[in-house]
């Protein structure tokens, strides 16, 4: 029996083999890579918020401490929700439909989504893991109004990723730390959140579902990219 501070590692590591998998396929390597760096620096910010009410993770420097598993898990959810998509569709980038960037837009986006977590979880004791994906998914819905063709991009890449994202918890809450969320979590009496499916809990879920369902409009959204209705032709 492997010990538990190793439980959170291994689970960032498995998620570093998917993104190596949606890494291979990607004609857009070089941005999953950049995306992934900033995911990185979130995957440890983010526990400022998940710390506090979510769970209390060994890791590497203590049980509670933000460590190099946050940044590998930042770093492969940035890239597997965000380009899954165009990895395996094959889609090319449509130049003569190209719009002008939507930097600012995409700012405050960012901004909006941090601000509802440190307000609606900090502020007002609302749990993170409901303000989590309440927020993800709200934003989606204001990028699919001003970009309908992302629609189809974003419900396909969530299934994909959240696919992923059970088979990953499976093997590493079920095959080989089956104890951890009994232990570790903080999701037990929270409605909704608590509910296990094959031992992992419906919050994790629906937080990687609606993660990949936003990340994955952000090349789209913020460069003004529109992708051809057919894949590439292969030579």
């Amino acid at each position: 029996m492997l010990p538990d501070k190793y439980a959170y590692l291994i689970l960032s590591l498995l998620y570093m083999i998917a993104w190596t998998v949606v890494f291979i396929k990607s004609p857009f390597k070089r941005g999953m890579i950049k995306v992934g760096a900033v995911g990185g620096l979130m995957g440890v910010v983010a526990e400022v918020w998940y710390f506090r009410d979510y769970w209390r993770p060994p890791t590497l420097f203590g049980q509670g401490i933000p460590g190099i598993e946050d940044y590998i898990i930042g770093f492969a959810m940035f890239g597997v929700g965000g380009y899954i998509y165009s990895s395996f569709t094959k889609r090319e980038i449509d130049y003569e439909k190209q719009t002008k960037p939507k930097y600012r837009d995409f700012f405050w986006i960012f901004i909006t989504g941090i601000g509802s977590l440190t307000v609606f979880s900090m502020g007002f004791g609302i749990h993170s893991g409901y303000v989590t994906f309440i927020t993800f998914f709200l934003l989606s819905v204001y990028i699919w109004f001003q970009r309908p063709d992302l629609i189809k991009l974003s419900w396909i890449s969530a299934i994909a990723t959240g696919a992923i994202s059970f088979l990953i918890y499976y093997i590493n809450f079920n095959l080989l730390f089956p104890h951890f969320w009994d232990e570790y979590g903080m999701l037990d009496d929270k409605p909704l959140l608590g509910i296990r499916i094959a031992n992992i809990p419906l919050s994790e879920m629906l937080w990687h579902f609606t993660w990949a369902m936003l990340c994955s409009m952000f090349r789209g959204y913020r460069n003004g990219v529109y992708y051809k209705e057919t894949p590439a032709k292969s030579v």
